[in-house]
């Protein structure tokens, strides 16, 4: 075996080392959130597969085993179908981050999965006809052809509007602040460009290392999260201030509701179904919790304590409110101190 293949197959044999690693910990993840648990242990599971075909492709290429032209053409279309199924997993799995809706998933399935149906039948189709790509029998290499661009863009269609559409949700929406897309997209891109401009096959690596750093990402967002609520607990607010001192976050007004800590696990989902996207909660006390917002009109704030006092009451509990609006010669990182020094 040639030197390119033994590093091809080193790095998928890691790629599904780390896949397995990191798929026992989601497993054993405390989800709140059980569809998000699944769509990730079924993009680690689809890497690890990735992975065992990249191996089987570097065995047969060196000789290792021997193979006919139309079993690699099976073996080369096994991979790309794949790495397509990637694609627009990933791409759901985004959409789902941010709005943690199966229903916005299903009203726009057929919009999210044209462009993944139809690279599949050109897959299939490209088997007899190799109008895509062709398997060279006496080099042992696949030969891309000129219609081949139409999976590459199709795929790459499918990264760049889930990370563009991050990007600007990252910036309006505070609960996205732990999804990193530079964790994933940075060690993709490099070993695809590796992959592009060498022979080695490592592409799985580098989604394996993507996937390992979000979950890193969610282990190090548990760390600031109350487990009897899901809410944020007081440990985010040191983590808040060094965002507010930066700038990255707009603070604008604070609710706060206090709940009889017996009824606290019960009434959490109730109140945080009332939350606004520009609003989130801390959980500051055994029967506290405050709502930090970027609401900064007395008229909405009032309805939303309104609204969650009504729905805290139909549950058969209890709260009592109250809200503080930032001053306009006040700034956000001063207002939040103030505060909290008060409280």
């Amino acid at each position: 075996m040639s030197e390119v293949g033994y590093i091809s197959l080193y790095s998928n044999t890691v790629a599904i080392m780390l896949c397995i690693g990191v798929f026992v910990l989601v497993w054993k993840f405390n989800f709140k959130d059980k569809v998000e648990k699944r769509i990730l242990l079924g993009i680690l599971a689809n890497i690890s597969v990735i992975a065992v075909f990249y191996i089987l492709c570097s065995l047969r290429d060196s000789s290792v085993f021997t193979c006919s032209r139309i079993g690699a053409m099976f073996m080369e279309t096994g991979l790309e179908m794949l790495i397509n199924l990637f694609a627009v997993i990933w791409f759901l799995y985004t959409d789902y981050r941010i709005f943690h809706s199966l229903f916005h998933i299903k009203r726009n399935i057929v919009l999210f999965t044209v462009p993944f149906i139809l690279v599949m039948i050109m897959n299939l189709v490209n088997i007899p006809t190799a109008f895509m790509f062709d398997y060279d029998m006496n080099e042992h290499v696949t030969v891309e052809k000129t219609f081949y661009v139409i999976a590459d863009v199709i795929r790459l269609g499918y990264f760049f509007t889930s990370i563009i559409v991050l990007a600007v949700r990252k910036r309006k929406d505070e609960k996205m602040k732990f999804f990193s897309i530079r964790a994933f997209i940075v060690p993709l891109t490099f070993y695809i460009l590796l992959y592009y401009f060498t022979d080695y096959n490592t592409v799985s690596l580098g989604l394996a290392i993507g996937i390992t750093l979000i979950y890193a990402g969610m282990v190090n967002e548990k760390c600031y999260q109350d487990g009897e609520t899901g809410f944020y607990n007081r440990l985010y607010l040191d983590y808040l201030k060094k965002r507010i001192h930066d700038k990255k976050c707009d603070l604008r007004s604070i609710a706060e509701f206090t709940v009889s800590e017996k009824d606290m696990e019960k009434l959490a989902p109730i109140i945080s179904k009332q939350l606004p996207e520009a609003c989130f909660a801390i959980r500051y006390g055994r029967d506290k919790i405050i709502v930090l917002s970027q609401v900064k009109d007395r008229g909405p704030l009032s309805m939303l304590t309104e609204d969650i006092q009504m729905a805290v009451e139909t549950a058969g509990g209890s709260t009592e409110t109250g809200f503080k609006l930032k001053k306009k010669n006040e700034t956000a990182e001063s207002f939040l101190d103030n505060y909290l020094n008060a409280d």
